[in-house]
């Protein structure tokens, strides 16, 4: 959903007031490929197709607005369709640590 918030500053400040030192954050993304090449979150209303508004965020954008909310990058991870590696990949995965 982070792809629909156009600052990541103030999300990870409420993620760091709300956890404790030592504990984790979990972020699982639309790859920011997949936004690159024009992918989006749609869906079908009555009245036809509906493009809900997105944000693209570079992964440096996920992990600054992460460091500088006192938290530390312990993985990163991306995950493809159907496990061919050589596509974009569909899911970008991160988990933090809250370090101050």
């Amino acid at each position: 959903m982070l792809e629909h918030i156009e600052d990541l500053g103030p999300v990870f400040k409420k993620a760091s007031k709300a956890a404790k030192t030592d504990g984790y954050l979990y972020v699982g993304e639309l790859h920011p490929f997949k936004q690159y090449n024009g992918t989006k979150a749609r869906f079908e209303t009555p009245e036809g197709i509906h493009v809900v508004d997105c944000y693209n965020h570079h992964l440096s954008d996920f992990t600054e607005a992460a460091k500088k909310s006192g938290f530390e990058i312990v993985r990163i991870m991306e995950f493809f369709d159907d496990k061919e590696v050589k596509s974009i990949p569909r899911i970008l995965t991160m988990l933090f640590q809250k370090k101050r």
